[in-house]
């Protein structure tokens, strides 16, 4: 389970901008977007107490609750979260994670396996509520990462949506600037299983 530190006048902060949402058992949300990616990064978001699953830590505070993805604790251990001030003077919400950017892969792994990870980790879950699934096939040298969609995903006509308003935005969030385009490489063709 992650260690997070939370001062008393950042959680009165929460106290106030969760008292003005009115929203019973209304908690703070921790996340991680991009884990183990270049392009990572963590936020803090309202969370209704109905989009708190099974799978979150909770952090009991004073007042309210803040939970985490087990799925990205590890990220966010040692989370230090403070009130601090801006260029101008106004009070702000610091959130420090020294485990942001940990490696999931080895230091220096090829942007191939990185892709692969990424893809596996974070494209593919959400495909898969449409039966579908992305595959990496190669990273050209000029980094052209070409893909192959099965499942669902096979001839549905939303495949070119996915691939570049999902799939490639996705990677270029995470992996900025080091990837040229995403090309499919699959024989499309409409099966029992094509979505839509």
């Amino acid at each position: 389970m992650s260690k997070i530190t939370v001062t008393e006048p950042a959680q009165a902060y929460f106290r106030k901008i969760i008292a003005k949402q009115q929203m019973d058992g209304l908690a703070i949300r921790l996340s991680v977007t991009n884990p183990g990616t270049p392009g990572v990064e963590c936020g803090i978001l309202f969370c209704p107490k109905e989009y708190i699953t099974p799978n979150d830590e909770h952090f009991k505070l004073n007042g309210f609750e803040v939970v985490i993805d087990s799925a990205v604790s590890e990220f966010l251990d040692e989370s230090y979260i403070d009130m601090g001030k801006d260029d101008s003077g106004d009070e702000i919400l610091t959130f420090h994670a020294p485990n942001l950017k940990k490696n999931v892969l080895p230091e220096g792994a090829p942007l191939y396996d990185q892709v692969k990870h990424f893809l596996e980790s974070v494209i593919n879950p959400s495909l898969a509520s449409h039966g579908g699934a992305v595959e990496l096939v190669a990273v050209t040298p000029d980094n052209v990462v070409q893909v192959k969609f099965s499942g669902g995903c096979m001839g549905c006509s939303m495949v070119g949506a996915t691939l570049h308003d999902g799939i490639q935005a996705q990677l270029n969030q995470a992996f900025p600037g080091m990837i040229k385009d995403v090309e499919d490489v699959t024989a499309h063709q409409v099966t029992e299983q094509t979505f839509g």
